[in-house]
Order: C-alpha cells, then sequence, then structure tokens
C-alpha cells in the first residue's frame, strides 16, 4: 500500500513539474519575437524536388513578414497549410516554434515511383502513395517510364487516390493507372525486377507490355492477372532458358497464356 502511495506521489510531482515548465515556457514565448527561420527537407539526397530557397520563397512570396513578429502572433497552422498547397512535391509540413525565436519547418517530400508520358504529351509522375504528382524543372526522378497508348490526362486524376482504387479497377472502368500503380508497386518490391525493368509500354490492344535493361527483347505481360506466377515463370525462364540461348535470341517473350510463356524468335 506504501509503494503504491509513494508511486502515485512520484507520479504527481512529476505532473506538477511538467504543468509548471509548461506555463514558464509559454509566459517566455509571450514576448518572444522571431529571429530566425530554419528549415530542413528529408530525403533531399535521392529527391530534390524542393530546396530550402524555395520554402523560404514561398513564405516571402505571401508577404509573411515573420522576422521581428510576436512568436506567438505565428499560425503556424497556416504556414503548413500553404506550404502544402504551394508545392505539389511536399508531402507534408511541419511548422513548430521554439522558446529562443526560432521558427522551424520540416518538410517531407513526395516519393514518385513511377512516370506517365501520353500520347499526346502529358506528363506526371505517380507517387508510393498513389497520388498523381506534377513534373518539375528542376528535378528529374529516375523511375519507371509508362507510355504508349495510354490516354490519361494529369487533370482527371488530381485528387485520386490509387492506392485505395478498387482491386480491378481497370477492367470496370477502363482505365489502367489503378493496375500500372500495383504492378510498378510490385516490381519495386522486388531486388531483381527492379534493376531489371525499365519501362512499361501499353499496345494498341491495351496490353501491358515490359521492357527490360537487359536483354533484346520485350516482354508481353497481357495484363496484372495472375502476376506473381507470370513473373515466376518469367525467372525461371532467365535462368533456365535465356542463360543458355542467349539473351538476345528472342524478339518477344509472351506471358498472357496461362502456365506457359510463348516466345517469338528473333529473325
Amino acid at each position: 500500500m506504501k509503494e503504491k502511495l509513494k508511486t502515485a506521489s512520484v507520479w504527481t510531482l512529476l505532473l506538477g513539474y511538467l504543468v509548471a515548465v509548461l506555463w514558464i515556457v509559454g509566459g517566455e514565448t509571450a514576448n518572444v519575437r522571431v529571429d530566425a527561420i530554419s528549415v530542413s527537407i528529408s530525403d533531399n539526397t535521392n529527391n530534390k524536388f524542393i530546396t530550402e530557397a524555395d520554402v523560404r520563397q514561398a513564405i516571402e512570396h505571401e508577404n509573411l513578414k515573420l522576422i521581428g513578429s510576436l512568436m506567438d502572433s505565428v499560425n503556424i497552422h497556416y504556414l503548413e497549410d500553404l506550404l502544402i498547397h504551394n508545392n505539389k512535391s511536399i508531402k507534408k509540413a511541419e511548422v513548430y516554434r521554439t522558446v529562443y525565436g526560432e521558427i522551424g519547418v520540416r518538410i517531407e517530400q513526395r516519393q514518385p515511383i513511377m512516370r506517365i508520358i501520353n500520347p499526346n504529351g502529358d506528363s506526371y509522375y505517380i507517387d508510393a502513395n498513389g497520388q498523381v504528382m506534377p513534373l518539375s524543372k528542376k528535378y528529374t526522378a529516375h523511375v519507371i517510364v509508362v507510355n504508349g497508348n495510354l490516354n490519361e490526362p494529369y487533370m482527371d486524376h488530381v485528387g485520386e487516390n490509387l492506392l485505395r482504387s478498387r482491386t480491378r479497377a481497370g477492367k470496370s472502368t477502363g482505365e489502367l493507372l489503378p493496375d500500372l500503380f500495383r504492378l510498378v508497386r510490385f516490381i519495386n518490391s522486388n531486388r531483381f525486377w527492379k534493376a531489371q525493368i525499365e519501362q512499361i509500354y501499353i499496345n494498341q490492344k491495351k496490353e501491358i507490355e515490359l521492357v527490360p535493361r537487359v536483354g533484346n527483347h520485350t516482354i508481353i505481360l497481357g495484363s496484372i492477372d495472375d502476376m506473381d506466377e507470370k513473373f515466376e515463370n518469367l525467372k525461371a525462364f532467365y535462368e533456365q532458358g535465356l542463360s543458355k540461348y542467349g539473351w538476345n535470341k528472342y524478339k518477344t517473350i509472351n506471358l498472357k497464356f496461362k502456365n506457359q510463356i510463348v516466345c517469338t524468335k528473333r529473325t
């Protein structure tokens, strides 16, 4: 019983200490003025869609005179919404205050996994969360390119989440993007296929074709039906067939048919 009372007393003291600290900090920041803005951007080694200068410029463009203003007068939620709204490459923006007169900004960039190029020249990215993402004038991501007979304008998919689309949306609506998104995620999840597949092409029959980095052949996938099985068969054919006969022996490797691979030899 005494031990329980002792534990409760310790927690009461800690809670009281925390409340006191928050009260003191709150009182101190009430009269503190902003004298600096710090910006940090995650994953700025692999992706360079946004820079520290872009963040500062977005704030300055709104004529928000943060330096010299009272810390408590800074609307951090407004700043977060402003940054995300002005730059579609930003996945998340976190703005916070410090007791030292500093406004901190943490930026998380969106991660593209595929690039769509339409016959009409319309081009954009799809990110890892299934959201469309505009191209950047300052940076080009090295991701799988999808082109061919794919008429999917950028504006038709703004705000759409392909990750939450119906599993077979491609069949029910005629749109291939949900299927392509799932295909690219599958490819990226496997080290071998991520290194081997560099392009996806949609032929005139709206079938999916894969263009490999190694080997002068085209892989006809057809659709993403039985995708796991198709890639397993292809991997076995690579190991047992192409390794024996050569990577340039065949023009096409057709995976459309159940439990078989149909190849066309190069003439």
